[in-house]
């Protein structure tokens, strides 16, 4: 028996969560690993949260084995969630400090350029509302020892100070992503960061790829200028294999940016606040403010719209999030309400969830069974203004 159901509800704190991303654990030989991510022992992953204190937390989740869940479908205890990880700006020295600037978001990449998705230390890249960028950098092996924590207890979580800091002035604080090394193809790791006037800038963070051919620009420095002053960018995405951007702005337009010709797609007539590529990078999804939900076909010479909700949400559309099946995708909205949606079937959602506070952010994973290239279970993470950090599995 499977289906879309509630796994875990964990209450990090009284401070708004405003951003969830999740990774798989960092083994260098994970195939050795009785908790790597599919394993028929226990399924095991992180969360990391971008939280309205001002800091970013590391959660490790551990699942029931397989077969359990199969015995206890319906049980809302099958993940043990414990805060591993307190990453802290250089002057942040008191975690339960409430006076610091809030975190607005985090992004994950991997320090590494090739096909292997388990190489590479893990960066972890944060903004907060001033527009200052904090970079810390996690060792490949940090998870080989994983099954010592478990045996041990809920350990105190490890504080890490960041290897980069820096502000790009006239940010907004809330919109900024990271491209994947392989994206760029020169060994610089860059940001785009959305500023006040409405232009994008490439950021260089200082650092660079192993085997990169030459040293890092200074961290902070300014690259590039992407797209003309105007409305404020609310909303970005960056693309899964090429170094382009999806912007949503503050007066409902759409752009495309990046290496080829941009494109701008005018349907929405409120702010954009979520857009999302799908994997297979054919369809793009975006959410405004009057609730409206869009899906535009990418493969074509000029992209255009192919299928749009009027009333998606009742109210500010706040972030998406897309399945590892490109055909499906989920949405998040000041109404406290969450929809999966399928590509195919947009006259109405698959399936809803409630919750009890507005829910900030989502973001989907998926879990492979050992050996297999296809992913066997899907879960979503969502974070809300109460603090609350939810768990829900999405097999269908």
């Amino acid at each position: 028996m499977s289906g879309y159901r509630s796994l875990h509800r964990e209450k990090a704190g009284h401070f708004p969560i405003w951003h969830v991303v999740t990774s798989p654990l960092l083994t260098k030989a994970s195939s050795s690993s009785s908790s790597s991510l599919g394993g028929k022992s226990a399924p095991s992953w992180r969360i990391w949260a971008a939280c309205g204190d001002g800091f970013v937390r590391g959660y490790l989740i551990r699942e029931k084995s397989l077969e359990m869940q199969q015995q206890n479908v319906l049980d809302a205890s099958a993940c043990t969630c414990i805060c591993t990880h307190q990453l802290l700006g250089k002057t942040q020295d008191d975690i339960h400090a409430t006076s610091h600037i809030g975190c607005s978001q985090v992004h994950l990449v991997r320090n590494y350029v090739g096909d292997d998705e388990m190489a590479g230390d893990l960066l972890v890249i944060s903004m907060d509302l001033t527009g200052r960028i904090r970079i810390w950098s996690l060792s490949e092996s940090m998870d080989e020892d994983i099954e010592s924590m478990f045996k041990e207890g809920v350990p105190s979580p490890t504080i890490v100070k960041p290897q980069e800091e820096f502000v790009v002035e006239n940010a907004t604080g809330t919109c900024f992503q990271v491209f994947p090394p392989r994206n760029t193809g020169i060994g610089d790791i860059y940001l785009a960061v959305g500023r006040l006037d409405g232009t994008i800038v490439i950021v260089s963070t200082g650092l660079t790829t192993p085997k990169a051919t030459r040293e890092a620009q200074v961290a902070g420095t300014i690259v590039d200028v992407w797209s003309k002053v105007g409305p404020i960018a609310m909303s970005c995405d960056v693309h899964p294999t090429r170094k382009r951007l999806v912007v949503g702005r503050q007066d409902g337009l759409v752009e495309l940016l990046g290496e080829s010709s941009p494109h701008r797609l005018i349907h929405h007539e409120a702010p954009v606040r979520a857009v999302k590529f799908t994997p297979d990078t054919n369809l793009l999804a975006t959410g405004s403010d009057d609730g409206m939900v869009a899906i535009w076909d990418l493969g074509r010479q000029v992209p255009a719209l192919v299928s749009h909700v009027v009333q998606a949400h009742s109210s500010w559309i706040l972030n998406m999030t897309t399945f590892w099946d490109s055909r499906r995708f989920m949405t998040c909205g000041a109404d406290r309400k969450l929809h999966v949606w399928n590509v195919g079937q947009m006259h109405q959602s698959m399936h809803t969830f409630g919750c009890d506070d507005t829910v900030w952010t989502i973001h989907a994973t998926s879990i492979s069974q050992r050996g297999s290239t296809t992913p066997s279970l899907s879960r979503l993470i969502s974070g809300s203004e109460n603090g609350g950090l939810q768990i829900y599995s999405l097999e269908n």
